[in-house]
């Protein structure tokens, strides 16, 4: 994905205000690195994509209004449960 945009890990990381190194990590999957949500972000809106784009993202929006909405997450229980 990265060269079809044209660029390095390295551009993409200082685009998105991580280093280098990280970024590789994850991106790597190494020593179980994932992207956190907010990476995901920071990475959709340097390739100039929507901040929903990569679902990491979209996950962590979820469980957040879910940690954070206690109806919610006891509706999604509920359904789930089912």
């Amino acid at each position: 994905m990265l060269k079809s945009h044209g660029w390095s890990v390295r551009q993409l990381a200082r685009a998105a205000g991580v280093s280098d190194a990280h970024l590789s990590r994850v991106l790597r999957g190494v020593n179980y690195k994932r992207a956190s949500g907010d990476l995901a972000r920071r990475v959709a809106l340097a390739l100039g994509l929507p901040e929903d784009y990569f679902p990491e993202y979209r996950e962590a929006f979820v469980i957040d209004r879910i940690r954070t909405t206690s109806s919610l997450r006891e509706q999604l229980y509920k359904r789930l449960r089912r």
